[in-house]
């Protein structure tokens, strides 16, 4: 089965003419491993063959020429270059599939970026697609909502001509918002940046900037990623398709090149295990990344009593345990009897009743219910006589006392173990009936405690 899962992972890293076909490495290969091209997969590709050197003391990955795909893809046409592969974070030409060949290792989305002071969170195509025309409603960020209340320059910044960055921006105005940017618009950008760390920088230095970059190589700490369109960049909506920036990570070698065994030892490590939990971990988006919905969620308990003052928690658990958002939300019906934390822990404020829903927050909107009582509970039941003694026709009363005094529930009831001999009232009166021996029982409605009295009637 292992194997099988392996076969069908290599499988999905087929993209379009390049059949891959995965071997296994001898720990006799060596050699060394070039890339160049892309500023954006570069980092990965580094990320990549540092766990793989250590596994393969003999092969030695190096990059040159990191400045952009166009770099990685012209090093990788030349039949003649020392270049195994060129890195792309755009899809190739008619013309440059005619001689490479392609290899998608994941899939990325473009983070379009802003300085972390700026208090927008989303920015619309159109709006987007004005700040890069530098149309003058748009020239300064109070003209947009949500944004700085105060005039604020727009700053934005682009990438340099022959970047993947770049052209996945255009292709997205052009193919996917549908009105392409005009040609020249970049001579009015305050910037374009040679790679994608002097893009983050200067979106960071900068309270007015904004600019795109690889959602996988941004830093949160750094600058902030806004939604488009309401959809907020992620790997899962990158892969289900519902953020609309995304792109392939490409390697690409010419095909009159036979791959050599050190590069194909390389590629089999991509695509193994290992290789993809560092796509994963690095960002970006494995080629087989399906987000897991949640089917339900678990409580500890459906119902609860607690005291004002204590604490319960729910301990919470999305089934399936493997859901991708496992994230909950949590409300009461009664804030003022109980309120519940992030993490399910419930909290007794006063006396009375409230109810704890809990919620998913991937889309499938299931919502699974605790009522909570909040009260002080009975701990004992007493009776002013554990012992009696009446005659047939008469009564006598009973007092029952319930523990603590503050209980919130003193409700209690009487019983007799032979009403033949004598009965008892909802008030604890007894009335003799007949010789014999009977036992007289108080029981509180809160905890069920009870106290009983013998009675002797003659």
């Amino acid at each position: 089965m292992k194997k099988l899962m392996s076969l069908v992972l290599l499988v999905t890293l087929v993209f379009s003419n390049f059949i891959y076909v995965p071997t296994t490495a001898s720990a006799a290969v060596t050699g060394t491993v070039v890339f160049s091209g892309s500023t954006s997969v570069n980092p990965l590709i580094q990320a990549l063959a540092e766990a793989f050197m250590a596994k393969n003391p003999g092969i030695k990955i190096i990059e040159q020429n990191v400045t952009g795909s166009g770099a990685g893809i012209t090093d990788a046409k030349d039949a003649n270059s020392i270049v195994d592969f060129g890195m792309s974070s755009r899809n190739l030409t008619s013309a440059e599939s005619d001689v490479l060949n392609k290899i998608q290792i994941c899939l990325d989305g473009l983070a379009v970026v802003v300085n972390k002071s700026n208090p927008i969170d989303e920015i619309s195509p159109a709006q987007f697609h004005k700040v890069y025309s530098r149309d003058t409603s748009t020239l300064n960020w109070n003209q947009i909502t949500g944004s700085y209340t105060t005039s604020v320059k727009i700053a934005p910044f682009g990438r340099e001509a022959g970047s993947g960055t770049r052209s996945c921006f255009e292709d997205f105005f052009k193919a996917d918002y549908g009105t392409a940017l005009a040609s020249g618009y970049d001579v009015n950008l305050d910037g374009s940046l040679a790679s994608t760390g002097v893009m983050q920088t200067s979106v960071q230095n900068n309270s007015g900037a904004i600019g795109y970059m690889s959602l996988g190589d941004m830093d949160d700490t750094k600058v902030k990623a806004l939604k488009i369109d309401g959809v907020e960049p992620s790997k899962y909506t990158v892969a289900d398709g519902t953020y609309a920036i995304k792109r392939p990570f490409l390697l690409v070698n010419n095909k009159a090149k036979k791959i050599t065994p050190a590069a194909q030892a390389f590629l089999d490590f991509i695509a193994s295990s290992d290789g993809q939990a560092i796509v994963d971990k690095k960002g970006f988006v494995r080629n087989n990344l399906v987000r897991v919905k949640a089917t339900d969620i678990a409580l500890r308990s459906k119902s609860i009593n607690i005291t004002p003052g204590f604490s319960f928690s729910l301990t919470p658990t999305v089934v399936p345990a493997d859901t991708t958002n496992q994230v909950l939300t949590f409300t009461s019906s009664n804030t003022a009897v109980a309120t519940v934390s992030s993490m399910g822990l419930v909290e007794g404020v006063s006396t009375g009743s409230a109810t704890i829903t809990a919620k998913t927050n991937d889309g499938t909107n299931i919502s699974r219910t605790c009522k909570v009582t909040v009260s002080y509970p009975v701990t004992s039941a007493k009776l002013n006589k554990t012992s009696a003694k009446l005659e047939v026709g008469k009564t006598l009363t009973l007092k029952a006392t319930v523990e603590p005094a503050n209980a919130t529930n003193k409700d209690v009831t009487f019983k007799s173990s032979n009403t033949a001999i004598a009965t008892v009232s909802e008030t604890g009166i007894i009335t003799g009936k007949k010789a014999g021996n009977v036992s007289i029982t108080v029981t509180t409605a809160d905890g069920k405690k009870t106290a009983t009295c013998k009675v002797t009637v003659k």
